[in-house]
């Protein structure tokens, strides 16, 4: 859930009605109306890298069990503000397209032509091996404990080129593989 959260207070409105008069007893009322929106904070983020180059790759090189180019780029949380306390978490959500092939998520967007073949995304300041654990759409990277305001945090990732296992491998055909990740400030 993103949740980009803003405080702002609504026109206050007070109307005051008063009555006079010695022979009738009439109700006095006092009309108070407001509203304000109270919501989380939020953080910039950015890459420090817009496009991702994977480089060619030969189709035989796309083996069962096999990562191939892995390339780090660099996201920033930064500039975060909000209120310490409650009982949510900042983090950072991954989404984006693709299929699980062989027990791995690759992420490929529907304009790839390339058969089979896709991009592993994996969280981690050393280069992965496709044993790594993949970043799934909804996993979650925490940018601070729970109830606090994130400070400036960098979280390194990689990406290379697979086509999963002996299953997904046998499908490979040459062409363009594309893979469009989005990464989301939310509180959990």
């Amino acid at each position: 859930m993103l949740l980009n959260r803003f405080c702002h207070r609504k026109a206050l409105l007070v109307t005051l009605a008063i009555g006079a008069g010695f022979t009738n007893s009439t109700a006095q009322a006092v009309t108070l109306n407001f509203s304000a929106t109270v919501v989380e904070g939020t953080c910039s983020l950015s890459l420090d890298k817009s496009v991702l180059q994977l480089n060619d790759t030969s189709q035989a090189r796309l083996g069962s069990g096999v990562l191939i180019n892995p390339q780090p780029f660099i996201l920033k949380a930064d500039n975060c503000s909000g209120v310490a306390g409650g009982s949510l978490q900042p983090v950072i959500t991954v989404n984006g397209d693709g299929v699980t092939q062989d027990g791995k998520w690759l992420f490929r967007s529907s304009d790839s032509t390339a058969g089979g073949a896709g991009v592993i995304l994996v969280q981690s300041s050393n280069t992965p091996s496709y044993s790594n654990t993949e970043v799934k759409p909804a996993d979650a990277f925490p940018l601070a404990g729970v109830g606090q305001i994130p400070v400036d945090k960098e979280l390194p990732f990689f990406a290379g080129i697979s086509c999963g296992g002996s299953t997904g491998c046998a499908t490979v055909k040459t062409g363009t593989v594309t893979a469009r990740i989005t990464f989301t400030f939310a509180y959990r």
